[in-house]
């Protein structure tokens, strides 16, 4: 009898595998996913501006708690009165610059962090108390000054947080169930880029393309969100002519991004396609790809060389396809 219960324990237990890896292998609890994108135009003076997109990308659970975060941002300021092409611009996102950003020695003249926090430093800081934290909590951390009023986050991170605290509140608030789980690698990446400049309309362009994606054990996306921010500056007589501002995402632009008529006249999509419409597919069509993948899907015009993608999504993917590869290789 005891042999035979051993043997009956050792078939449940291969039944038990056989099933678990019938199912993929895994474990994790499932997970919403989020992205929000908010930015500005300030600074404005004669020769120089600031354009500053926020990004910030979550899991959620059940609850609405942050289960896990990224944020950066990008802040691109181009001074018309330099000699160069790029007019002084660095692309590099806070994150990126890393000590470059050089923040610390003021950080430690405020006296909260012990030698001063970089940017980055203060971020991490940021998306540590983040978690278990939901879109009201985040909100409630901060002061009438811009700055948290949360002691715990005060002790590694003094910057002013409206924007950054916004913009993850928003991105709590759109969490949507679109495959992650607990399992999964959470990744946000920024792409920054001069879209264009004309001596006609006498405009500067920025567009920050952003992705969050969430990668499996074997590099294959299980969610992915997309989204970008158009910093324009309008110029007259080598100054910037442009007003201070909010930007508005194009895919919080819904409608007003106003690219369905130009869409249906190509004749791919039936009645054409608003690029929240075409992100949407691009982001379903994304699922299950891996890095390598994602990259092989544009062709030499920088649009869609898959099928698949191309009956929903007829945009120019070149910088999409390179965040969401950036952000599934991380």
């Amino acid at each position: 009898m005891k042999n035979f219960k051993k043997v009956l324990a050792v078939v449940l237990v291969a039944v038990l595998a056989v099933s678990f890896a019938a199912c993929g292998g895994k474990k994790g609890t499932a997970v919403k996913t989020g992205l929000a994108v908010t930015g500005t135009i300030d600074e404005v003076k004669d020769t120089t501006l600031t354009i500053d997109v926020v990004a910030a990308a979550v899991t959620v659970d059940a609850d609405g708690k942050i289960v896990d975060i990224k944020i950066d941002e990008a802040q691109t300021k181009p001074d018309l009165a330099k000699a160069d092409a790029d007019y002084g611009v660095d692309l590099r996102t806070k994150y990126e610059k890393q000590g470059d950003y050089a923040m610390k020695e003021t950080s430690a003249q405020i006296g909260n962090i012990q030698g001063g926090g970089e940017w980055f430093e203060q971020a991490d800081a940021f998306m540590a108390w983040a978690k278990g934290k939901t879109a009201a909590d985040i909100r409630a951390a901060v002061g009438a000054d811009g700055k948290s009023t949360d002691a715990d986050l005060t002790a590694g991170c003094t910057i002013t947080i409206t924007g950054i605290a916004e913009t993850v509140a928003k991105a709590v608030e759109s969490a949507a169930d679109l495959g992650a789980t607990t399992d999964d690698k959470l990744a946000l990446n920024i792409k920054t880029e001069k879209y264009y400049e004309s001596d006609g309309v006498k405009l500067l362009q920025y567009d920050s393309n952003v992705a969050a994606v969430t990668t499996d054990a074997d590099g294959k996306i299980t969610s992915c969100l997309i989204d970008a921010a158009q910093g324009k500056g309008t110029m007259a007589d080598g100054k910037f002519t442009v007003k201070a501002g909010t930007i508005t995402s194009k895919k919080d632009l819904k409608e007003d991004y106003n690219m369905k008529a130009v869409s249906a006249q190509m004749g791919v999509i039936p009645n054409g396609g608003e690029w929240y419409e075409q992100a949407d597919a691009y982001q379903k069509w994304a699922i299950g790809k891996t890095a390598d993948q994602i990259k092989a899907a544009v062709g030499e015009d920088g649009k869609s060389s898959d099928a698949d993608l191309k009956a929903g999504c007829t945009i120019t993917i070149s910088s999409i396809a390179e965040t969401v590869a950036n952000a599934a290789q991380a």
